[in-house]
């Protein structure tokens, strides 16, 4: 009987029994019974043995063999076991201790130091692990589980290399483990092309090359150091070749600029390839006009020196400068004698004016064009001149009288030149005097001065006034100068009219001095025809009859403008005039037989009947065309011997009049109106209008005079001929005898307007 037993077990873990006949196999129940069997070979018994099926690290030990024999005593063999472990597969990790997966290690950045560990656990006994690279073992460890290589600053080289793991465990077959190294590389080459000249606003293509980065790197452009927009790029990569591409529109501020491409790897933040190029950009000039000398436009003086400047900015440089002045930019050239000369970028003004103080320009050229600078003003700080220039002006004046003169010049302010001081001259025939300052009033930039002439014999020449003035700068080179010429006699008012109870007129010419107005209103009465009756006509042979003296007197200084609600109702004939020291006007302004009533006695709108011609019939084309003619030429004839008849009569009774004293003359004249004042007869050319207005409740008789009145004869120029409440349904009889006078006298054109 044979029994097998492991290790100190009492219990067999097989059995063969050959006791009762053929052999009896029995196994230890479990796992290893079902990979245990005994071999019996009857040929040659020596090779019997047990055979263990996939032996496992816990069948190693020492199995004893028990044979009992019948006749002979038991005997023992013990065979040690020794199992080999296979070691698991190798594994690698990288320095921080990570496992690597695959065949690929890293990426690891050039010049890195690198740390490789191979594992190979669980062998039994301990394998032999090994690196290499290629045919080089690298490192190996014997008898250990982990194999470690140390990479020092990883060269270019070694991106791609493949390292192996080599793990050689006794009597087994060696495990390999194969990876490759991924480094990331550092740019090593830049540069930009696509430099030159440009003009300013034209686009222009620039390239930045580089290679050796792994990855493809990335490439910025900057321009006077700010980031350019990667939108303007555009990126090629050809293997290790990268081009960024800008297209970029060059514009005059980028003259001189350097143009920086900057390539990068982001493995490598500190690590950067930078390469440029200076921009060069024509452009026309850029002109700017300043003042060089002096520094401060406030110190500029008469008589001083000024040079400005005319600095550009140009590509290519300018070579050519003109200066203009004004408003309008009128050329400025060399003017010696006026003290000016352009030399080269500079303009210089010596001896400083007044007619110096102006706007000034300047405008650059070069080849690519010119351009105007924005203007600079300057003021010069002067004398006092005249404002009014070298105009004499002229003043009316009288021997003995006095004359007023104001004087206004033009001067910086007292600020900047200091106060202005004034005096007067007066220039005479024989001397000139100074004015007391008494006699003179300064405001501002103006005096006026009161001064009295003397009484000279000679009113052709009364002299002249200068006046003269002074700042902190000078004092004023030309006086102002007045001509003091003989005052005329003012002319009379014109375009008189009344409107709801007021006179107003246009004031004339006042000859030179100044002159008041003067209204003169006479009370048209009703005439009874008496045998006897002392004749009216004064010495212009002109009837006032109907007219009193002058029962309204009133004046105005300012303008000819006049109240008529003092008047009591009833017919006036008005005569405005003015007046000067010099005298009054020759011939007044005069209206005529102008109603004046209360508000009481207004008539209605439409009331007033007008002398206005009748439109001239058109010829008949009938058979009365001879009775027609007849009876026009009958009427000629009537009135021409009418007209001649009126006027034999008037010539009698003025050689009839009794002569009267002056008093009774001055008397006569007023109640008689414009007959008083003597001339030539009015021209054809001057007519008097009347302007008929009519309003609700009211009634205006209103008459415009388009001159002065000379020997006109009265006349009624509007009559109102409906009945009133205060008339008879007729004429009054002072209306017939102004009626009458008007057409004793020559043919007068009579206008209305309503």
């Amino acid at each position: 009987m044979m029994m097998w037993f492991k290790d100190g077990d009492r219990m067999p873990i097989y059995t063969v029994d050959f006791r009762n006949g053929p052999p009896v196999h029995w196994a230890v129940a479990g796992e290893f019974g079902t990979r245990a069997h005994f071999v019996l070979n009857q040929s040659d018994p020596r090779s019997a043995h047990l055979v263990v099926n996939q032996v496992a690290r816990y069948d190693e030990g020492v199995y004893r063999c028990r044979i009992d024999y019948n006749d002979s005593p038991t005997r023992n063999y013990r065979v040690k076991l020794t199992v080999i472990v296979p070691p698991d597969s190798p594994r690698i990790y990288d320095p921080e201790g990570k496992e690597i997966l695959g065949t690929i290690a890293g990426p690891f950045r050039e010049g890195q130091d690198l740390l490789l560990s191979c594992q190979a656990s669980g062998g039994k006994p301990p394998p032999d692990v090994s690196w290499y690279r290629g045919g080089e073992r690298l490192a190996i460890t014997k008898d250990g589980s982990v194999c470690q290589i140390h990479l020092p600053s990883l060269s270019r080289e070694m991106a791609g290399t493949k390292l192996q793991c080599v793990v050689e465990p006794p009597l087994l077959q060696p495990q390999r483990r194969e990876i490759t190294i991924k480094l990331y590389l550092k740019p090593q080459f830049i540069r930009v092309t696509g430099g030159g000249p440009t003009r300013a606003g034209h686009e222009r293509s620039f390239v930045c090359t580089t290679r050796g980065s792994k990855p493809a790197p990335n490439i910025d452009w900057f321009i006077n150091s700010q980031k350019i927009d990667s939108a303007l790029t555009q990126v090629e990569v050809e293997g290790e070749l990268t081009k960024s591409i800008l297209t970029w529109r060059v514009r005059r501020e980028d003259s001189g600029r350097q143009l920086v491409c900057r390539v990068s790897n982001p493995w490598f933040p500190a690590y950067t390839l930078e390469d440029l190029l200076n921009l060069e950009v024509l452009y026309p000039p850029v002109a700017q006009i300043s003042l060089v000398e002096p520094k401060e436009p406030r110190l500029l003086r008469e008589d001083e020196d000024a040079v400005l400047l005319c600095s550009s900015y140009a590509s290519p440089p300018s070579y050519n400068f003109t200066f203009y002045k004004g408003i309008e930019d009128h050329l400025i050239r060399d003017d010696p004698i006026g003290g000016i000369s352009v030399e080269g970028d500079k303009l210089i003004l010596r001896g400083l004016r007044r007619h110096h103080a102006a706007r000034y320009r300047c405008r650059a050229w070069n080849s690519e064009g010119s351009g105007l600078s924005e203007p600079l003003t300057f003021n010069v700080l002067s004398r006092p001149e005249c404002s009014a220039g070298s105009v004499v002006q002229q003043l009316a004046g009288a021997p003995g009288g006095e004359v007023r003169a104001r004087c206004s010049v033009s001067a910086p302010s007292a600020n900047d030149a200091g106060p202005l001081r004034f005096y007067w001259t007066y220039n005479g025939t024989k001397d000139v005097l100074p004015i007391p300052a008494s006699n003179v009033t300064v405001m501002g930039a103006t005096s006026t001065v009161i001064h009295g002439l003397p009484s000279l014999d000679d009113e052709d020449d009364l002299g002249w006034l200068a006046c003269w003035a002074s700042n902190d700068i000078g004092n004023q080179r030309e006086p102002c100068l007045f001509r003091i010429m003989p005052a005329a006699l003012p002319e009379a008012p014109s375009n008189c009219e009344i409107e709801d109870e007021f006179l107003q007129c246009e004031p004339g010419h006042d000859g030179g001095l100044p002159q008041r107005f003067i209204l003169e209103a006479l009370e048209v009465r009703h005439h009874d025809t008496v045998q006897g009756d002392e004749s009216t006509m004064n010495d212009q042979g002109i009837s006032g009859r109907g007219l009193s003296e002058a029962v309204y007197r009133a004046s105005n200084d300012v303008t000819p403008q006049f109240a008529l609600d003092a008047l009591s109702p009833g017919r006036y004939t008005f005569l405005v005039y003015s007046e000067t020291p010099r005298g009054r006007s020759q011939r007044p302004a005069a209206l005529h037989s102008i109603s004046i009533r209360t508000p009481n006695d207004l008539d209605t709108p439409g009331s007033l009947q007008t002398m206005t011609p009748s439109p001239p019939q058109p010829p008949s084309s009938d058979n009365s065309m001879a009775l027609l003619i007849g009876a026009s030429l009958a009427l000629v004839l009537l009135t021409v011997l009418t007209t001649l008849c009126v006027t034999l009569v008037i010539i009698c009774k003025k050689r009839q009049q009794p002569q009267r004293d002056p008093e009774q003359n001055t008397i006569l004249r007023r109640s008689v109106g414009v007959s008083m004042y003597s001339g030539s007869s009015i021209s054809p050319s001057i007519v008097p209008t009347v302007v008929v207005r009519g309003h609700r409740g009211s009634r205006v008789l209103a008459a415009r005079w388009s001159g002065v009145i000379d020997d006109t004869p009265l006349a009624v120029l509007a009559l109102d001929t409906r009945p009133h409440a205060d008339t008879d349904s007729g004429h009054s009889d002072g209306e017939l005898l102004e009626t009458e006078l008007t057409r004793n006298f020559g043919n007068m054109e009579t206008q209305t307007d309503t």
